[in-house]
């Protein structure tokens, strides 16, 4: 995981992921509401728990960036080559 060939999300980051390219390029990331289910973020700071994510030896970089659950700005566009057939802003998780 420390050297970047593995990641780990939730269900909407694993979509997220696989919509914008995947191995190719694929943006890793996830909402607030979502990164709080795993009981790794830190409520008060919205990012992830460096003391829970040392207790239980998850490395941060196999985790996705955290962001707003609405915003202007897209997760990321979709890839021409996908299931949506052209790239397509994703606006919410």
């Amino acid at each position: 995981a420390e050297k970047g060939d593995a990641i780990f999300g939730t269900t909407d980051s694993w979509v997220l992921w696989n919509l914008t390219g995947g191995h190719r390029g694929g943006v890793h990331a996830t909402d607030v509401t979502n990164a709080s289910r795993t009981m790794l973020m830190n409520l008060e700071t919205l990012d992830w728990d460096d003391e829970l994510l040392g207790f239980f030896d998850i490395p941060r970089q196999m985790l996705p960036d955290i962001r707003p659950s609405s915003t202007t700005e897209p997760f990321g566009m979709t890839v021409e080559s996908g299931p949506v057939d052209g790239e397509l802003p994703i606006t919410g998780i």
